[in-house]
């Protein structure tokens, strides 16, 4: 039996001034060269549990640590952090925590030179690190100069050169594009595998970690409410969904249809629907109810009637250092679209949509607003019609209460008191904060400050409506609801809606048309389904399409975008050939 490198019993911590308690007698044993996931909720407590195995609570993280704490021998809290670095890695969730040297290069090198490491080994890691994490071309970049993903790339190759004995990952994909998620989990599955390090990983992506992880823990305030293998958490449906974890669409797909035995690999889904293994009783006349497709759209709504609202016309850019983000981008957007924009990190989507409210100003080309050119209109004059939500909530928040934030941009383009505080009202009682309207904005957690951020864009009442990201190190509900208040924006008082995501499960569900970058360009649009059907424009671009397309695909040729959509379409294929076995 393999020992155990991580050993954690009845643990509890209580941040420094909280009463709250962050961890609540939390038990846990890792065995050596095992791969364990935790999942759970916004405030769960997995990142303090993760930052209590590298020793930073309570050494830098301040507050009151009880229980046992075991780790490679060592205990935590008394060697201190440096001693645990080369025993322990940790990637945090949030990457310009961890960023600081003056270039990538640099960056990648900070660990193992740390760790004495000769000059050649040094060298060898370094360039191994860049190109398993896809960084080649951006050595000499500094990293404050990167995309969010790349940001991110850059802190995991940090880590990973340092090849420690446990790597523990707090979200290491949220920012990272469907082609660098898959990478990364490749890495961690060959470094599990082959090297036998011991991984612990705190991640959203259900769908790779059914593949990946020996074992799933789920933890809710502070505490495990689930455990056992993979098949054994992910099976219990109804226990995942009430603590808010989304249930990976294959296993969803099989709960739908009744199958004898939970499929969880689009190959045993297909495998149990050719064999008959499921319940042809729970397929009856009516359709199988989407509950969670709210904004889910089977085509792309009409424009050819309609003028653009937006343009963008062969815009070109270069940054400072002479890096051209975008190389002759074009694109149009219609009044009440809802328009998600995808590509691979570094594809140019942040530097083409910060454009649309001057926040950039273009080398050559332009961009038009209701037909008209506002090249030279100011950014202030600007947002009043084009809102943009920062992918970082906290690079916009700094009031002193959340009110306040609200307040800020009515003021700033002179909107009338009466109806100001009349927005504010209505709009902190729809995103759900009224009761939060003296608190000061830092004091909320991810989820909350990411709506503030959004509200307090959405409280000048412009026309259109640009959200960067809005799903990063969110759970699952908190992306919904997000998400649920943008598709609410746009039906009920016609909001025009860009968000960027790399989260392919968000753009089948609420996307009415996918603009598709790479290179700085435009190189495709279209419907969800359209899009996932073009196997090389997804593969030019670094995506993804969800499980459930590859299932359906694979079963009839066809493109479908939910677990219940294809539940409906075996629905349909079943009782065409009761009726054709009939006559």
């Amino acid at each position: 039996m393999e020992p155990k490198i991580v050993s954690l019993k009845d643990v509890t911590f209580s941040y420094k001034g909280s009463k709250r308690q962050a961890l609540r007698g939390v038990s846990l044993d890792v065995k050596e060269g095992e791969c364990v996931a935790i999942l759970g909720p916004t405030g769960a407590g997995k990142s303090t549990l993760a930052c209590v195995i590298n020793g930073t609570v309570p050494r830098f993280i301040e507050g009151k640590l009880t229980g046992d704490v075991v780790v490679d021998g060592q205990i935590p809290n008394n060697v201190g952090t440096a001693q645990m670095a080369s025993r322990v890695g940790l990637v945090f969730g949030d990457p310009d925590t961890q960023l600081f040297g003056m270039t990538v290069e640099e960056d990648v090198a900070f660990g193992p030179a740390n760790l004495g490491f000769d000059y050649e080994t040094i060298m060898e890691r370094i360039t191994r690190a860049i190109e398993d994490m896809r960084l080649q071309g951006l050595e000499q970049r500094a990293p404050h100069r990167l995309s969010g993903g790349q940001k991110q790339a850059t802190a995991i190759a940090g880590v990973y050169a340092m090849l420690p004995k446990i790597m523990v990952l707090d979200e290491p994909t949220s920012m990272l594009d469907p082609e660098g998620k898959a990478r990364v989990f490749s890495i961690i599955r060959d470094l599990n595998k082959s090297f036998g390090m011991t991984i612990i990983l705190i991640e959203q992506e259900v769908d790779d970690i059914l593949e990946l992880a020996d074992r799933v823990f789920v933890m809710k305030s502070g505490e495990f409410v689930l455990g056992g293998t993979p098949e054994e958490v992910f099976a219990a449906v109804d226990e995942l969904k009430e603590v808010g974890i989304r249930v990976p669409s294959i296993v969803e797909f099989g709960n739908l249809i009744g199958a004898d035995k939970t499929p969880f690999s689009v190959e045993e889904a297909v495998s149990t629907v050719k064999s008959g293994a499921w319940n042809k009783a729970i397929v009856g006349d009516a359709p199988i109810e989407d509950r969670a497709a709210p904004g889910l759209s089977v085509g792309s709504e009409s424009t050819q009637d309609t003028a653009p609202i937006l343009e963008a016309v062969d815009l070109e850019f270069r940054y400072p250092l002479g890096v051209k983000a975008l190389d002759g981008a074009s694109l149009e957007v219609y009044p009440g679209e809802f328009v998600a924009i995808v590509g691979q990190n570094g594809a140019g989507k942040t530097t083409l949509t910060r454009h649309f409210n001057g926040l950039l100003r273009p080398s050559a080309g332009d961009i038009r607003l209701f037909g008209k050119s506002v090249l030279n209109e100011p950014t202030a004059s600007l947002c009043a019609t084009v809102g943009y939500v920062f992918q970082n909530p906290d690079e916009q928040l700094f009031c002193d209460t959340v009110e306040d934030e609200l307040r800020f941009g009515p003021m700033n383009i002179g909107m009338d008191k009466d109806r100001m505080e009349e927005s504010v009202r209505d709009i902190l009682l729809d995103i759900g904060l009224d009761k939060y309207r003296q608190v000061w904005p830092r004091y909320l957690t991810k989820g909350e400050r990411q709506r503030l951020a959004l509200a307090s864009v959405v409280a000048m009442e412009p026309e259109i409506l640009i959200v960067d990201e809005p799903t990063t190190g969110l759970d699952w509900l908190e992306s919904l609801q997000i998400l649920d208040y943008l598709e609410r924006l746009r039906k009920e008082k016609g909001k025009t809606i860009l968000i960027i995501t790399h989260d392919m499960n968000i753009v089948s569900l609420y996307a009415k048309r996918v603009v598709v970058m790479a290179n700085g360009r435009v190189v495709g649009e279209g419907t969800p389904r359209e899009v996932f059907s073009q196997p090389k424009l997804m593969e030019l671009a670094y995506l993804r399409r969800p499980q459930i397309a590859d299932l359906s695909d694979t079963l009839w040729g066809e493109v479908l975008l939910t677990p219940h959509e294809a539940a409906d379409r075996l629905k349909r294929s079943s009782s065409t050939n009761r009726e054709v076995a009939g006559k």
